[in-house]
């Protein structure tokens, strides 16, 4: 089975999705550290199959009390001009 973990910046903001293995260890150590240590940054694991948790995207947020994500807000949309009036 295939596991799915998020790469977080110092802002718990998710940066990549990686793929892995579905294994509690990797070489001796739990999985988590061990992608931690692959990519030299926290991950966290996220789940694609689970109704109660959030799938990560990039920008989203992980909150550690609630070891779900966040995303993020939606952009404003951009002011459109008014449209020119009809001389007829």
């Amino acid at each position: 089975m295939t596991t799915y973990w998020a790469e977080l910046d110092t802002n718990n903001i998710v940066t990549q999705v990686i793929t892995g293995v579905d294994d509690a260890t990797i070489e001796g150590i739990l999985t988590g550290e061990w992608y931690s240590n692959f990519v030299g940054a926290p991950c966290v694991q996220t789940w694609i199959d689970r109704d109660d948790k959030t799938y990560a995207g990039i920008g989203y947020t992980y909150s550690y009390d609630t070891q779900d994500f966040t995303a993020p807000p939606e952009p404003e949309p951009e002011p459109q001009p008014e449209p020119e009036p009809d001389n007829e």
